[in-house]
């Protein structure tokens, strides 16, 4: 139910204001629209790095569409053995970095992987589009079935009085999640064209990556040549490529618009499951072996790789691997890279604590309708999906001013302090944390809040004396939530990071680069494993809150 409540959650948000359908199709149309434009006035080059993220988005869909659908019908429109665990388990990998899936399918079939005979297969495209389509599974899976679980009961079992159950998963149920489907498409192109942990360890080129090479080069706003005489970004084409970012999360957002009247909100006890019955545990092996897929392999291979050693036999070098190594490096990775710890919750830790407190104001206003919805929700979702390197590019020239400047105070700050990074943390976390806190705070009855205002409680008071205290457990949850997301950041606080600052994310990053060896791995394992604990924790508390106010 928590999965379910937490990816509804937006669509709650937008249905407070203009649900018709007629709007989300001109938006859905003139997003298109701006996508062609964008295409046609750029260059050569930018339009080359379109196409490149375009075809990673469709190589990513063509790998994750497919699986992706399956567990979400399985989750929610079956009886399969363990399906709340498969959803919590799905939820929890929506959280594990992007560099960190890499690193562990990378310790498969990379150079050194444990199923690599000769050539690495996990090499270039191959390698992006692979990472990025198992990482789009879990999106896939969650999108979908909370279409699935919004379908309202007496459809599904009206049609069962003229055909089987699988003909109405297939015929009736899938259909009218094909929205779901859409949403999560779409979602996942704005990852491909956003993020460059996996382009830049693959060497792939998309939109992103030049944004962040020419920004660590320094030659991000012109024509410049650099290697190979190949130009850089001129700033029309930067201008041009974040519209068209921008046009996706339009195009997203639409599909969701347009799916919210027929959307009908139904607890997991009303709505229709197929009941297996003999089938039930060939079914649930074949979705528990996509699971172990999912989860089991990329573990059991950085497991794998940090236990592997070497030693000479008979003048010969034998690799074998050791039980021993493997877990005295995965627990003891975190001390050794202390540093690396410090920094990465020292920061994410004020960017989270920032980002949940301001967004319990903005869903506390949008409770209240003291804030517009629909803006919102664009400015929120612009935030989130707008590329790390282009943010960070915005913040120095924000921060970053010359010395006989009014605002020269703001260049110490963003030399000697971690200002930036916790900045550029702190407006990734946001959106996460106001989606989170509205679809608890839209919960709380009226007849309580109106009983505190004829007391006399302002706006603030109801907020920190009535709204928030009966609603704790969205908060720890969003604060969780937004640690995650802050310390798994890495496309701008690569850029933007003082001398001396390091963080996991950035230590990670730079020890991919040379191999997925035992170190990395087993950093990797252990980061993996803290964020799987923290999500579980967030997933219960988040699931206790919601069968209290469901």
């Amino acid at each position: 139910m928590a999965g379910a409540n937490l990816v509804l959650a937006i669509t709650d948000l937008m249905s407070v204001s203009l649900p018709e359908r007629g709007i989300a199709c001109r938006l859905l149309a003139a997003s298109l629209l701006g996508l062609l434009v964008c295409f046609v006035l750029a260059s050569a080059r930018l339009r080359g790095l379109l196409v490149n993220s375009a075809w990673l988005t469709g190589g990513a869909l063509a790998v994750g569409v497919l699986p992706g659908t399956f567990l979400a019908v399985a989750i929610a429109k079956t009886s399969v053995v363990g399906r709340r665990l498969i959803e919590g388990l799905l939820v929890a990998l929506l959280f594990v970095p992007l560099y960190v899936q890499a690193a562990a399918w990378h310790a498969v079939w990379g150079p050194t992987g444990w199923l690599t005979d000769q050539s690495p297969w996990l090499a270039g495209w191959r390698g992006a589009v692979w990472v990025h389509g198992v990482a789009a599974i879990p999106w896939v899976a969650i999108a979908v079935s909370a279409a699935l679980k919004s379908i309202p009961r007496e459809f599904e079992e009206g049609a069962l009085m003229d055909a089987n159950a699988w003909s109405v998963v297939t015929r009736v149920s899938l259909r009218r999640a094909g929205v779901g489907v859409v949403a999560a498409s779409l979602w996942v192109a704005v990852i491909c064209f956003g993020e460059i942990a996996v382009t830049d360890l693959f060497q792939v080129r998309t939109f992103a990556e030049e944004i962040y090479t020419a920004a660590n080069l320094g030659v991000l706003g012109g024509v410049v040549t650099a290697w190979e005489d190949t130009p850089q970004l001129a700033t029309r084409d930067l201008w041009l490529g974040t519209t068209a970012v921008l046009m996706l999360v339009l195009a997203t957002i639409a599909v969701i618009w347009f799916w919210l009247p027929s959307s009908v909100r139904e607890s997991p006890g009303e709505r229709w499951v197929w009941q297996l019955g003999v089938g039930r545990h060939l079914f649930s092996i074949a979705t528990w072996l996509l699971v172990v897929m999912l989860v089991g392999v990329p573990v059991v291979s950085l497991l794998n790789k940090s236990g592997m050693q070497t030693r000479q036999v008979d003048e010969r070098i034998v690799r074998q691997w050791s039980a021993a190594k493997a877990v005295s490096l995965v627990f003891r990775s975190p001390w050794e890279h202390r540093r690396e710890c410090r920094w990465s919750f020292a920061i994410g830790g004020v960017a989270a604590a920032a980002a949940t407190s301001t967004g319990a104001v903005i869903a506390w206003g949008l409770r209240t309708r003291r804030l517009p919805a629909w803006p919102t929700v664009l400015l929120l979702a612009f935030g989130f999906a707008i590329p790390g390197p282009l943010t960070a590019v915005w913040l120095i020239g924000l921060l970053n001013h010359s010395a006989d400047s009014i605002w020269s105070a703001l260049t110490w700050c963003y030399d000697h302090t971690v200002l930036a990074p916790v900045l550029v943390q702190f407006f990734r976390a946001l959106p996460l944390a106001t989606l989170v806190l509205w679809s608890q705070l839209a919960s709380l009855p009226q007849d309580v809040l109106d009983s505190a205002t004829s007391e006399g409680a302002g706006w603030w008071t109801r907020l920190f004396v009535v709204a928030l205290p009966q609603r704790w457990p969205a908060v720890a949850a969003a604060g969780c939530m937004s640690l995650i997301v802050s310390v798994s950041e890495l496309a701008a606080t690569l850029l933007l990071a003082p001398p001396g600052v390091a963080t996991l994310s950035m230590r990670i990053f730079g020890l991919l680069h040379y191999g997925s060896d035992d170190r990395v791995s087993a950093l990797c394992l252990a980061l993996a494993m803290a964020i799987g604990l923290l999500t579980a924790a967030v997933w219960s508390v988040y699931d206790r809150s919601g069968r209290q106010t469901g």
